[in-house]
């Protein structure tokens, strides 16, 4: 009966064992993780930021290895929040900006910032490419803290600088990155839907025009708008009444487009202010706002103070105005002749500048 009881019991125990999958060790699973990370020919994700200071942020990236592209050797295509999707394939490169029914070319023949734009686009810190060149910077330093579990998952956690890193245990890829920011909390950078070598066309990386949206060629130098017709324009006042330039045929007028998150046109408030207080009998002030986003304007309207008129942009007006930076300002005679313009902070050459035109308008 002893030995009966015996035998089962070992069965039983090989059983168990044998149901029970075996976990790799932390510097198996780091060695494999960071393997798959520097060998992939195709990578997609999505990457879920939050942070104490700010928003909760999405972006699916999806790239592809190419060998004889001469800047980043790959191909990218990223969206941000279901709103703004960057294209990037090699001479090609365009931004789709779903709020705003706008859609970007980048002149891939005259401007030579296109390498300074790329690495931008692929240097926030939700990038894996970024990840991964982290964790080989500080391979060395990396130290196994502890065993856990995340979303379901089984995880090693490793530190290392100011980071924090989570691995899954048996798919050997990373499930979350923890940044230490001084003074402003944690960041916390959640990594899902990865897969590694799927089949990507170049078509993936290629943007497809939208019906109803406004295209622009950004990089290709304009002359100055200035000695011109004012380019006609109607747009929504912040309660959605329509305003038209010609309702204002036969008075001067000083337009400014801004935004309320650009520092910039926020130093340039005051000025406009004074623009309306000293020109506003002889000059009509209408600025435009590029918020996109109505709540966010009121509010800085009511925070400025602003008792002048504001008009919400469009991608049309932002076309024909050529605003490539904010603040843009433009001051047009009672003919409808833009007779200056300027981008900038309102202040010192500029303000001074400004001035004497708004003075001199008729």
């Amino acid at each position: 009966m002893k030995l009966y009881v015996l035998v089962l019991s070992v069965a039983l125990s090989l059983f168990s064992c044998e149901g029970k999958e075996k976990i790799a060790s932390p510097d198996e699973v780091l060695a494999k993780t960071l393997e798959k990370l520097n060998t992939w020919e195709t990578l997609s994700f999505t990457s879920t930021t939050s942070n104490t200071s700010k928003p909760t942020t999405q972006t699916v990236y999806k790239l592809k290895k190419v060998g004889y592209e001469p800047h980043l050797k790959l191909f990218f295509f990223k969206e941000m929040n279901q709103d703004i999707s960057i294209f990037y394939k090699l001479a090609s490169l365009a931004v789709v900006e779903d709020k705003k029914n706008k859609i970007t070319i980048f002149d891939y023949a005259k401007d030579r910032s296109i390498p300074r734009y790329l690495e931008a686009y692929m240097g926030d810190d939700d990038n894996l490419l970024v990840t991964t060149k982290l964790m080989n910077q500080f391979k060395e330093d990396m130290v196994y803290v502890e065993q856990t579990d995340f979303n379901d998952r089984t995880a090693y956690i490793y530190s290392f600088d100011k980071y924090k890193i989570w691995l899954d245990t048996k798919l050997e890829i990373p499930l979350k990155l923890e940044i230490a920011n001084d003074g402003s909390g944690k960041k916390e950078i959640v990594y899902d839907a990865l897969v590694f070598n799927e089949v990507m066309d170049d078509d993936t990386f290629t943007h497809k025009e939208k019906e109803g949206y406004v295209s622009s060629v950004f990089g290709i130098k304009k002359e100055p708008m200035l000695n011109i017709k004012a380019p006609a324009w109607t747009l929504l006042d912040l309660d959605g009444k329509k305003v038209s330039l010609k309702d204002f045929q036969g008075s001067p007028i000083f337009l400014e487009a801004w935004t309320s998150s650009c520092s910039h046109c926020m130093a340039s408030l005051p000025k406009v202010k004074e623009i309306e207080n000293e020109f506003g009998t002889k000059i009509k002030v209408i600025t435009v706002n590029f918020d996109y986003n109505l709540e966010e304007t009121r509010q800085a309207v009511k925070t400025g103070k602003i008792n002048y008129m504001v008009l919400q942009g469009d991608a049309i007006f932002d076309q024909h105005y050529d605003l490539r930076s904010f603040p843009s300002y433009f001051v047009i005679n009672s003919a409808g002749t833009i007779v200056y313009s300027d981008r900038g902070t309102i202040e010192g050459k500029k303000a001074k500048l400004l001035f004497e035109a708004l003075k001199r308008v008729e």
